[in-house]
């Protein structure tokens, strides 16, 4: 075997070694990475559980035109409007902007108690420029307030609240230091007013409100008007005694809260809002017709156990 012929072999060798090696550490990472017996089974049977319950909901929801036809008028109360859907047409309703005005002042004690309470025990400069800015801010805030359309009684009194929500700041940051103690005695002193002042902004919005409201009960048939279907959008927290929905059935009927009045947190567009109402008449138009009661869909699909456990309806809201 000339010297060529021997170079050849040994690289032939070679190859079939490091090929030999390769088959084994593939095979070795196969096995490392094949899932437990059984396992694959369990996947592919909730694969297709998955896939055959979206298709059971997809022809659930396919009804959900027919349904809403049969409404013939949706209201949508909003933080500064009424809306009225019928069919194609929408129409809008403003409300007086004294609600977001004056709301938007009275945030200004959410922006203090939030800052200070930060500050607190903190001598940070670039943290205390923060309460310099939200004094300026609050400067801002005292020219704007006379500019509203509020009633000069709202004016004033939403001014006094500002007012000593500044002259706090200021000393504050003259002092550059701050307690939770001094915080809450100042929150404490502006409690009255800001009462007063939300006492004073209900009144006006509730009268506003029912203003629309009958206006549009009286463009709408009798017929039309006991299927009429409202909704109250709120925040992502549930809370208690909303005025809307206070309003709202003062004119449609207090019996009618929870069944054609609803308060729906976490809706912030109409689109979000007819969304749920097509999954309200949805789960309405089954429980008819499986359960014998329109309301029963609305429960949670255990509730019944639920009630064997502690034996009463439960829906948790904040604490009152």
């Amino acid at each position: 075997m000339n010297a060529l012929q021997f170079a050849f072999k040994n690289l032939f060798y070679s190859l079939l070694i490091v090929l030999n090696f390769l088959n084994c550490v593939e095979a070795q990472n196969s096995t490392d990475n094949s899932p437990l017996q059984g396992t694959t089974q369990l996947n592919v049977v909730d694969q297709s559980l998955n896939r055959l319950n979206e298709d059971f909901r997809k022809l659930y929801r396919e009804q959900t035109k027919a349904l809403m036809d049969e409404l013939p008028l949706i209201v949508i109360l909003g933080g500064d409007s009424v809306t009225a859907l019928s069919g194609q047409t929408r129409t809008v309703y403003l409300l007086p902007n004294t609600y977001n005005e004056i709301k938007a002042s009275l945030h200004s004690v959410l922006g203090f108690q939030g800052l200070m309470v930060k500050l607190s025990g903190n001598t940070d400069d670039a943290e205390w420029l923060k309460a310099i800015r939200y004094s300026k801010d609050l400067g801002e805030l005292l020219t704007l307030i006379p500019q509203t359309a509020a009633q000069p009684k709202l004016k004033q009194l939403t001014l006094e609240v500002v007012a000593q929500l500044k002259k706090a700041t200021d000393e504050f940051i003259k002092q550059k230091q701050v307690s939770e103690k001094e915080v809450q005695s100042v929150l404490a002193k502006v409690r009255p007013t800001i009462l007063a002042v939300a006492k004073g902004i209900g009144q006006e919005s509730a009268e506003a409100i029912k203003t629309i409201l009958l206006s549009i009960q009286a463009r709408t048939s009798k017929s039309d008007w006991e299927k009429t279907i409202a909704v109250i959008p709120g925040p992502i927290t549930a809370r208690l005694n909303n005025l809307n929905a206070a309003v709202t059935a003062s004119v449609m009927g207090r019996e009618l809260l929870g069944k054609r009045i609803f308060y729906s947190e976490n809706i912030y567009d109409e689109a979000g809002i007819i969304s749920y109402i097509e999954m309200l008449m949805r789960d309405k138009k089954l429980s008819t017709m499986l359960f014998d009661d329109p309301y029963r869909m609305w429960r949670d699909l255990l509730a019944d156990t639920s009630e064997s456990i502690i034996e009463t309806d439960i829906f948790i809201p904040l604490a009152k």
